[in-house]
């Protein structure tokens, strides 16, 4: 790919709005996660009564509260990646696909093509049991390939012992 080609998808507007979705949700999600670490920063370091009460046994406060850093941390990784796979990762693969002057179709699309063409269907579907044929074959070559690296290994600790 040329840098003409780069600097066009950059400057499209699918790209623009796509980093509109980005940024609508980090900034927000990071600015009060950063918020939430420094009211526990603050509180561990002014409010030592309040964070050292004892809720059950030697658990406190304080580590309740760093314990509940470990789980937004997974919580909000876990948003992301459900945000990014529903509204990210369709727009990046329609772009992708732009730049590298292939269509990505889903099967909407597909199927409105098959209405509009039926000559366009019938490649479509083709070009997916082409796609499904090679998955196959790179599947079973890597079984073969596993198969022959556990006989050499047979071979050598068979050698060995």
């Amino acid at each position: 790919m040329d840098a003409e080609t780069w600097a066009a998808a950059q400057s499209s507007p699918e790209f623009a709005a796509l980093r509109r979705k980005l940024r609508t949700f980090v900034f927000p999600v990071s600015a009060l996660f950063l918020a939430w670490y420094l009211v526990y920063v603050l509180l561990a370091d002014y409010a030592h009564g309040f964070m050292s009460t004892k809720l059950v046994g030697n658990i406190n406060v304080g580590l309740m509260l760093g314990l509940l850093q470990f789980v937004s941390t997974f919580a909000i990784t876990t948003w992301y990646v459900r945000y990014a796979n529903r509204n990210l990762d369709p727009v990046a693969e329609q772009i992708r696909g732009t730049v590298e002057g292939s269509s990505v179709d889903g099967p909407a699309e597909t199927a409105d093509a098959a209405e509009k063409n039926p000559a366009d269907a019938d490649a479509a579907e083709e070009k997916a049991a082409d796609a499904d044929a090679a998955e196959k074959d790179a599947a079973e070559h890597v079984t073969e390939k596993d198969e022959a690296d556990a006989a050499k290994q047979n071979v050598v600790e068979g050698g060995t012992k």
